[in-house]
């Protein structure tokens, strides 16, 4: 069970959008705001884009000893989840991920393609929704990526409090040129690894960054 709310700790929450292949995960790497050595780290990372320093696990028990051993330790750990990817199987992860969260300890949490984790774009699921809705004043630093914006909860849109926005397509063009205030082109015309960065926290302009691929 979370433990420790603290009403004063900042909305760090991400989500870092963008079609296939513009390098999401780079920019979530590559964010100064990420997850480091050391800290508290909880992963939902089927296809291992975070797998420096990460122990994967596919079993349910074997994951909870995992990040029980991890919390009890004092120390940092970075514990992945690589198993079954039903939305079943992302409520009991993301119970687990609440049950450790400690408003003295941040714990950064990793969702890797969270469209393929979820059943609805409405209100979401009541683990998923709490995460999202509390987490913040527990601790929780969440990172979320996703290449299909339009397939994740309403609650994520409206909990987080910085974007990275890629490439988009369609409908989706209009859609984040609005929340980024500025012109669709220069959304259309985004290339790999080119983001606009937006902290709505702070309200300030969105910032246009041009990665380089990194290992």
């Amino acid at each position: 069970m979370a433990k420790n709310p603290n009403p004063k700790l900042p909305n760090e929450h991400t989500l870092y959008v963008g079609k296939s292949g513009t390098g999401k995960s780079q920019a979530l790497k590559q964010n100064s705001a990420a997850p480091g050595r050391g800290v508290r780290c909880l992963l939902w990372d089927e296809s291992h884009d975070h797998d420096k320093g990460t122990t994967y696990y596919d079993d349910k028990n074997k994951f909870i000893n995992a990040v029980k051993r991890g919390v009890n330790s004092g120390r940092g750990f970075r514990i992945g989840w690589d198993g079954d990817s039903s939305p079943e199987s992302f409520e009991w992860w993301a119970a687990v991920v609440w049950a450790v969260l400690d408003g003295k300890k941040p714990t950064y949490v990793v969702i890797e393609e969270l469209a393929q984790a979820v059943e609805t774009v409405g209100r979401a699921a009541p683990n998923l929704r709490k995460l999202f809705n509390q987490g913040r004043k527990y601790g929780a630093r969440i990172h979320a990526v996703t290449q299909r914006p339009q397939e994740i909860p309403k609650t994520v849109y409206d909990q987080c409090g910085r974007f990275w926005i890629g490439g988009q397509k369609g409908p989706n063009i209009k859609k984040f040129a609005e929340l980024l205030d500025v012109p669709p082109d220069e959304v259309r015309q985004l290339r790999p690894l080119q983001f606009f960065y937006v902290d709505e926290t702070s309200g300030q302009q969105a910032e246009k960054h041009q990665l380089t691929y990194k290992n």
